[in-house]
């Protein structure tokens, strides 16, 4: 199978050791011997909004570190619909499953702007073969894939559509301010949580009407929010 072409928008080459993201990376502990093992340039790459980082059964290349922007992970199901996993954002990596497998299981597309390095998969076997401190990153990263996969099926998809809004605008906060919540079109809004792209502007709309969220910026994608109305909205049981 061949790998999916992609156009990023610059290509070069990252310095690892100054990642601004790097705290978060699976590079986070590595010391200079560590840094000196990887014998492949980590490449960066800037993908427009909508662009294609890889498609669900593409060969591996290797797993993307995201130093900005969104991305959506989507599958497609035996019926031909498409359903949006989880949206993952700066410091989260993508194609985790590289580092076990030959194959994507997910489409990987930018929501909006997205800076990435990819970590080529020679890199991953000889720092998994050389360097414990990546084995148990992996591990790391591993787990809070599964438990933020978790929360994203448990929060997302049970209750009242005004429930399940105010969950996803919680989640979607920035991580430096913490009222701004970044959200994305309505089509992927009504996939991330099983709901018609009409119901979703409804939604959105009678909780801009209530005071509870307030666009900013002059646009429809980031809004300023009541954290405690949308904490207690979030919370409600009823049916």
């Amino acid at each position: 199978m061949k790998f999916t072409q992609i156009h990023p928008v610059t290509r070069s080459i990252s310095d690892c050791g100054r990642c601004t993201v790097r705290e978060n990376s699976l590079f986070s502990d590595f010391t200079e011997e560590d840094f000196r093992l990887i014998q492949v340039p980590i490449e960066d790459f800037r993908f427009a909004p909508g662009a294609i980082i890889y498609k669900q059964g593409d060969k591996a290349s290797g797993l993307y570190t995201i130093r900005s922007g969104m991305v959506k992970l989507n599958r497609l199901n035996i019926d031909g619909t498409q359903r949006i996993l989880r949206i993952l954002r700066t410091g989260d990596i993508i194609g985790l499953e590289a580092s076990l497998s030959s194959h994507y299981e997910n489409d990987a597309i930018a929501l909006n702007a997205v800076a990435a390095c990819r970590i080529p998969i020679e890199v991953l076997e000889r720092l998994d073969r050389d360097s414990p401190r990546l084995r148990r990153k992996l591990m790391s990263k591993w787990h809070e894939t599964l438990s933020e996969a978790d929360q994203w099926f448990g929060e997302l998809t049970n209750g009242l559509a005004r429930v399940r809004m105010a969950r996803l605008l919680l989640k979607m906060r920035e991580s430096n301010v913490s009222d701004v919540s970044a959200l994305f079109s309505l089509e992927d809004i009504g996939s991330v949580l099983g709901m018609t792209i009409e119901t979703a502007s409804r939604v959105i709309n009678t909780l801009l009407r209530e005071g509870k969220i307030r666009r900013i910026n002059g646009g429809d994608r980031h809004y300023q929010i009541d954290i405690a109305a949308l904490e207690q909205e979030s919370q409600s049981s009823a049916l």
